[in-house]
C-alpha cells in the first residue's frame, strides 16, 4: 500500500482557535492513522479516507478547499470503536487532465480493494464516481451502484464531456458488468422523462423523493445490495444542508441522510462510498461540512456491525420462508436469525439463483397474492 500515498497530498491542517475545547481522549483523530508531512501509515486498516480536491467536472471553483473543511469538522467527533482500523490518506492529487483523475482514482481503488480496504472519497464533484465505475468494471465482477441525488445525472446531448450533471452517461452506456443500477431521492420536478423511461426499460430503479421522505427503511434493500454508493449533497434539503453547488428548498433531512450512510455501512455489500458537490462558499456557519461529517460518522458506525450474512452462503442462520401464488409462482424468502433482515432467491434461467434483499413487508405483499415490483424487475432482467 505504501506506494499508492505517492497519489496523495498529506493532511495538514491549521488548528481551528476552538479545538482545545472540544478535542479530548475519545476524540476522531486520536485514533486514526493520519497521512501527514512527518508520518505515512503503514498498518493494516478496514477503512480509508481520501479528500477529493478535483473541480474540474463542475463549474463551481470554490469546492476545491472543502475537504479540510470536513476533517476539521470530522476529528472532533467522538471515536466508537477501536476494533476498526483507519486511515487518512489525505487528498488526492489531481491529474493533469481531469481524465487523469479518473483513472487515478480508478488504481487507487483497485490497490485498496486488494488489500480489502474500504475508501471513502468526500468533496470534489459527483463525477468522481466515474472513477470508482472504471475500477469495478477493471474487476470484471457484476456490481451494483446506488446514486443519492434529487435527479438522474443523466445529459444524452453531451456525451463527449464528462462532467458532474452527466457522469451516468458514460456508466449506463458503456457497462457491461452493472447488474443494478438505483437512484433514490429524485425529484419530479427536475424529471427528464427519456431518462426515466432508460432506466426503466433497463429494469433499473428511481425512486422518489416523496416515497422516502418518513420511510427510510423502503430504501435498505438497494442501500444493502450495493458496491458503491455515491450521495450528492443537494439531495439533502438547503435548510438542512446550504453548502450546495445546486440548492434546492426541497431533499431529504440531515436525519434521513445519516440514517441511509448507516444503512450503507451496516452492508456487507458496500465496497466504498462518497460524498460530493459540497461548496464552502456557500456553507453558512458550515453546517454542511459537520453534516457531511456526520454521514461519514455514521457510514463507518455501521460499518462496526457488518455480521457478513447471506442466505447463499450459510442458509442455516436463516428461517426460510414458502410463498405459492396461483398455484404457480413459487417465492422463497429468508429471515436472518440474527440482524432479522430479510432476502428473497429469485431464479434465473441458467439455473444460478441469486438473493436480493428485500423488507418485511415484501413477504407480507407475497402472502396477498401480490409479487414485489423489485422481484419482478430483477426476475426480468435475469431472464
Amino acid at each position: 500500500m505504501k506506494y499508492i500515498l505517492d497519489y496523495f497530498q498529506p493532511v495538514s491542517l491549521e488548528r481551528p482557535s476552538f479545538e482545545e475545547y472540544f478535542l479530548h481522549q475519545h476524540s476522531f483523530c486520536k485514533h486514526i492513522d493520519i497521512h501527514t508531512p512527518n508520518h505515512k501509515p503503514e498498518g493494516k486498516y478496514e477503512i480509508a479516507l481520501i479528500g477529493i480536491t478535483e473541480n474540474r467536472g463542475s463549474y463551481a471553483s470554490d469546492i476545491s478547499n472543502g475537504t479540510d473543511i470536513i476533517r476539521n469538522k470530522l476529528y472532533l467527533l467522538n471515536f466508537f470503536s477501536r476494533k476498526t482500523n483507519i486511515a487518512d490518506l489525505g487528498n488526492l492529487k489531481s491529474g493533469q487532465s481531469i481524465s487523469d483523475t479518473y483513472y487515478g482514482i480508478r488504481d487507487v481503488c483497485l490497490e485498496l480493494f486488494s488489500h480489502g480496504i474500504l475508501p471513502i472519497f468526500f468533496g470534489g464533484s459527483q463525477d468522481i464516481t466515474y472513477g470508482i465505475y472504471l475500477a469495478f468494471e477493471s474487476m470484471k465482477k457484476k456490481y451494483s451502484i446506488t446514486t443519492v441525488d434529487y435527479q438522474l445525472d443523466c445529459n444524452f446531448e453531451n456525451i463527449k464531456t464528462i462532467h458532474f450533471l452527466n457522469y451516468l452517461n458514460q456508466i449506463i452506456l458503456n457497462q457491461e458488468n452493472l447488474f443494478e443500477l438505483c437512484n433514490i431521492g429524485h425529484q419530479q420536478c427536475f424529471e427528464v422523462p427519456p431518462h426515466s423511461n432508460l432506466l426503466e426499460n433497463l429494469f433499473y430503479e428511481n425512486i422518489r423523493l416523496g416515497l422516502v421522505r418518513g420511510n427510510v427503511p423502503l430504501v435498505e434493500p438497494y442501500l444493502r445490495d450495493s458496491n458503491i454508493v455515491s450521495i450528492d449533497i443537494s439531495s439533502v434539503k438547503h435548510a438542512d444542508a446550504p453548502g450546495q453547488i445546486i440548492s434546492s428548498p426541497n431533499g431529504f433531512s440531515a436525519e434521513e441522510i445519516c440514517q441511509m450512510a448507516r444503512y450503507a455501512g451496516v452492508s456487507d455489500g458496500v465496497q466504498t462510498m462518497g460524498i460530493y458537490n459540497y461548496s464552502p462558499a456557500n456553507d453558512i456557519a458550515q453546517v454542511t461540512a459537520s453534516l457531511i461529517a456526520q454521514i461519514i460518522w455514521y457510514f463507518i458506525e455501521g460499518y462496526t456491525y457488518r455480521l457478513n450474512e447471506n442466505p447463499k452462503n450459510n442458509s442455516s442462520g436463516f428461517q426460510q420462508f414458502y410463498v405459492t401464488l396461483n398455484d404457480e409462482h413459487h417465492l422463497k424468502f429468508y429471515k436472518s436469525k440474527i440482524s432479522h433482515r430479510w432476502w428473497t432467491e429469485v431464479p434465473a434461467r441458467n439455473g444460478e439463483n441469486i438473493y436480493i434483499a428485500c423488507t418485511e413487508n415484501d413477504y407480507l405483499q407475497a402472502l396477498k397474492n401480490e409479487i414485489p415490483d423489485r422481484w419482478i424487475k430483477i426476475f426480468k432482467k435475469l431472464n
